[in-house]
């Protein structure tokens, strides 16, 4: 089972629509979750969450055959409380990897929820994934990628386990959101790239064409939730500790709007000024000059076929600076030229 297919199988348990299996294994999901964790509450706390649960219970997901109560707080329907009381606790059912894991290992022969495409890539290359709306995933080694077989009629979501190269179709009508554990990428019609390992401490997710909504996958108010806006040469970090997001550019910046001619980047006492805006042109990046005395240097040399980075290094060493990778802005600065 998927993680995709395993939010599948929340969302049909709370809304009443899932077979005597699928309760079963979510009471052996609740009873694992409940024994890892042994979550440690107040009396007080405990008749709090009490109350919210049994709103939600009786307005969703109410039985007329209870299960067997284990804990003296839970009354009838003991999964859904339990599963209820780890949302309303506050607690992702992402949040908990290692317990999920082996849950869902154990249920990974039992059950695939009709209507899933999972897509498994147990090969050492990149296979190449077209869906039904035109857009493409390249899924790197060691990757799942799961997807209904019909996208819904509001949006287009996908769920991945691993690495992928998104390019999406653009439909304005139809937000692709691209599921990786605690976070969500958001995007109309562009190309990114998504890299999520269970191993790995961050996600990462790196932008080469549009613009794309990162933000993370929280029961808190959208206006409070915490996410960035990312363009192309630019990557966000999200630690799976700390829950933080890092904006950052990628290590190698591709030109996004090439120049008119190759000459554009040959410069003949150009001063930095007019160097750094063809540079921000080309690479969509901000730059900034602490040192405005730096702006009236005059540069001499041929930039092209060279990556961002070692333009800058040729630029900065020529005019006595230096340069700075400060979240999405390179700021440069330095003692500058002598006359």
């Amino acid at each position: 089972m998927s993680q995709y297919d395993f939010d599948k199988l929340v969302e049909k348990y709370l809304a009443g629509e899932s077979s005597p299996e699928e309760e079963k294994l979510m009471h052996e999901w609740a009873e694992l979750m409940l024994e890892q964790n042994r979550m440690s509450l107040s009396e007080t706390d405990k008749q709090v969450i009490h109350k919210r649960l049994w709103e939600r219970i009786y307005s969703n997901t109410i039985r007329q055959q209870p299960f067997l109560v284990r804990h003296a707080w839970f009354r009838p329907s003991a999964v859904a409380a339990s599963v209820l009381l780890l949302l309303v606790a506050g607690i992702s059912l992402w949040k908990l990897p290692k317990e999920n894991k082996r849950f869902l290992a154990m249920t990974q022969k039992k059950q695939e929820l009709p209507g899933t495409v999972n897509i498994r890539n147990t090969s050492v290359k990149e296979q190449t994934i077209t869906l039904k709306d035109g857009s493409t995933v390249v899924l790197s080694a060691r990757s799942t990628l799961s997807y209904p077989e019909r996208f819904g009629d509001k949006k287009r979501e996908v769920y991945l386990q691993g690495e992928g190269f998104f390019d999406v179709k653009k439909d304005s009508a139809h937000p692709f959101i691209v599921h990786t554990g605690n976070l969500v990428t958001q995007v109309l019609g562009t190309s990114f790239m998504v890299k999520s390992y269970d191993e790995d401490s961050a996600i990462e997710v790196h932008v080469t064409r549009g613009r794309v909504s990162v933000y993370e996958a929280s029961e808190k108010s959208s206006v409070n939730r915490n996410g960035v806006i990312l363009i192309p040469n630019q990557k966000i970090t999200f630690d799976k500790t700390s829950q933080k997001l890092t904006p950052g550019l990628v290590e190698t910046p591709r030109i996004i709007q090439p120049p008119d001619t190759r000459t554009s980047f040959v410069f003949d006492r150009a001063p930095l000024a007019q160097v750094l805006a063809t540079l921000r042109k080309a690479y969509g990046i901000e730059f900034v000059v602490e040192n405005q005395a730096l702006n009236h240097c005059a540069f001499n040399g041929d930039l092209n076929d060279l990556p961002l980075y070692l333009q800058l290094d040729l630029v900065c060493k020529s005019l006595n600076a230096t340069y700075e990778r400060r979240g999405t802005t390179l700021f440069i600065n330095g003692e500058g030229c002598s006359d």
